[in-house]
């Protein structure tokens, strides 16, 4: 498959993340060597996936520090390597502060990451079991982290190296899998019906950027989602399309969404 091909079933926005895995395809099967990526979101993975399963000397895989992480690197690597978890080179890390006077959240973690001017893609998942806090890097990215982060917000900070071992039990999430008739992929549209809003409400969170998609801040609501993008709304949870079942009778969509509410 071309790369004019599979560019075509995706977005045009898309076009220079496609032409960056085929460039890292290219070189694992020229240089037979393993390769590998940065961090990656769902729909960069899918992506991935449809390009490298046009190459039948090559295989992928990919990992985040731990079962069901939702960022992940991703090794693309010939069928004679086996691949082992010191390849991926994700090192988990601990912010330590003082829990018994301060308190901290998600967004001012990856908020004071993404101020130390690194980009998004050497920073994993971030997880916490209520109070203590982790998240995974990029082990290039380590050193530079621990030396540089030394507040979240108004909290000071400190960053330690940690084994896998030491992972903490973070929160279980109380998703759903839900199944949705949905009338057209456009961003006000699935809203309204994951989160039971009305279309008008759907395209105010839009507006008052409030919704990101992908990791990215999304301000069209004609905008069409696909499979795999994950969408977050803050206020409400986050969700991500699992797959698209086809069509019913009445032209509408059947897909299958997992949710991801704000309790």
């Amino acid at each position: 498959m071309s790369n004019n091909d599979i560019i075509q079933h995706f977005r045009k926005e898309e076009a220079p993340f496609i032409d960056y895995i085929d460039d890292i395809a290219q070189k694992a099967s020229t240089q037979y060597r393993p390769v590998l990526t940065n961090f990656l979101n769902p729909r960069q993975v899918y992506i991935l996936e449809t390009i490298i399963n046009s190459y039948d000397e090559l295989k992928f895989q990919s990992y985040g520090g731990f079962d069901d992480a939702e960022m992940t690197r991703t090794l693309i690597y010939p069928n004679y390597y086996e691949p082992d978890n010191s390849d991926f080179e994700v090192v988990l890390c601990e912010i330590k502060y003082p829990e018994k006077f301060s308190t901290i959240h998600h967004s001012q973690v990856l908020g004071s990451l993404m101020g130390l001017g690194i980009n998004r893609n050497t920073i994993g998942d971030i997880i916490s079991d209520g109070d203590r806090w982790q998240f995974f890097c990029s082990k290039e990215i380590y050193n530079y982290i621990s030396l540089n982060l030394n507040k979240i917000g108004k909290i000071n900070v400190s960053v330690d190296y940690v084994n896998f071992s030491s992972k903490i039990k973070h929160k279980l999430d109380n998703s759903q899998n839900v199944f949705c008739i949905l009338t057209s992929l456009r961003i006000d549209n699935v809203l309204s019906s994951v989160f039971h809003l009305s279309r008008k409400d759907s395209k105010n969170l839009v507006s008052h950027n409030l919704v990101h998609f992908n990791w990215q801040l999304l301000d069209k609501p004609d905008f069409e989602i696909s499979l795999k993008d994950v969408v977050s709304v803050r206020g409400y949870g986050r969700f991500k399309i699992v797959s698209l079942d086809g069509i019913t009778k009445k032209d509408k969509i059947k897909s299958s969404i997992k949710v991801i509410r704000n309790k």
